[in-house]
């Protein structure tokens, strides 16, 4: 009877005995040191030269070299390194090309075109204040139609040639504008920062976890277990698909979630009671 009842008991001690169950290991699980964080090395961006080509409206002076002129200095290299007006400023020096507006009325010759042939002026205009104009120090070129300025009489002229109303009054139409930008070709990924990461915790404390299964005083000593909430880490990622080949980090893995049912305690009681009065009955008999 002592051995049936030791057997019933352990039984009963084994079903009392709270689950445990390990949570499955992430299988991902960043480990960041907040005073030693990890380096980033990024991808360095590359530039690439491309040509774009829209047509914008400007003021267009008539017998201008340039149609609309230029807006900066890089305009202006461009078009006066074009072949065909190429000769028009040979004696001008592109690498000392500055861009600059006139601070007083300046008055000399200038050049416009009439027809394919580019000619001078016979008459001296005025060139006003607040005028841009390109110069590099020596010469100086028109900003709103690149004529060539000159304080002397220059050759070839035109017996009729256009009046100074003329040259000053400007006419709105569409230019074809070419502009050479330096544009990124592939632009660096940085890392998720450590901050965007929600730390890890640990499920069982480990003075508790080790009190678990040991023994004292001869007794078996069941722990207290506290109730911990088992709560997934949430990350963060960048915009882009987990799936994308560009993805720094893989997905996380979640664990599911074990549920461990409630023993049923009522066959236990009534097994324990049966063998109660079994021995009760069989210690009578004996005393008869």
């Amino acid at each position: 009877m002592a051995a049936v009842l030791v057997g019933l008991l352990s039984l009963t001690v084994g079903l009392l005995t709270p689950a445990i169950v390990a949570p499955q290991p992430l299988a991902f699980r960043p480990n960041f040191n907040s005073e030693h964080p990890p380096a980033i090395t990024a991808t360095p961006v590359r530039y690439e030269t491309k040509m774009i080509v829209e047509e914008v409206k400007r003021k267009v002076y008539p017998y201008s070299l340039v149609p609309g002129g230029a807006e900066n200095v890089h305009q202006a290299k461009v078009a006066m390194a074009d072949p065909a007006l190429k000769a028009q400023y040979a004696d001008i020096d592109l690498a000392q090309l500055k861009q600059v507006k006139l601070t007083t009325n300046l008055s000399g010759y200038v050049s416009y075109r009439w027809g394919n042939k580019i000619y001078w002026t016979k008459k001296a205009l005025t060139l006003r204040a607040g005028e841009t104009v390109f110069t590099d120090g020596t010469h100086i070129v028109r900003g709103r139609c690149l004529n060539c300025y000159s304080a002397l009489p220059m050759l070839p002229t035109r017996p009729t040639e256009p009046t100074a109303k003329v040259f000053d009054t400007p006419v709105e139409m569409p230019v074809t504008v070419y502009s050479f930008p330096k544009l990124p070709v592939m632009a660096p990924e940085l890392p998720v920062p450590p901050g965007e990461l929600t730390p890890t915790v640990p499920v069982l404390p480990l003075d508790v976890a080790s009190t678990i299964g040991s023994t004292t005083g001869g007794g078996f000593r069941f722990p207290l277990i506290p109730i911990i909430p088992i709560i997934p880490p949430i990350h963060r990622h960048p915009s882009h698909s987990p799936s994308s080949p560009n993805s720094p980090l893989p997905p996380p893995v979640i664990p599911v979630p074990i549920v461990v049912p409630e023993p049923h305690y009522g066959w236990v009681l009534a097994i324990g009671f049966l063998a109660a009065a079994l021995a009760d009955r069989l210690r009578r008999r004996k005393q008869i």
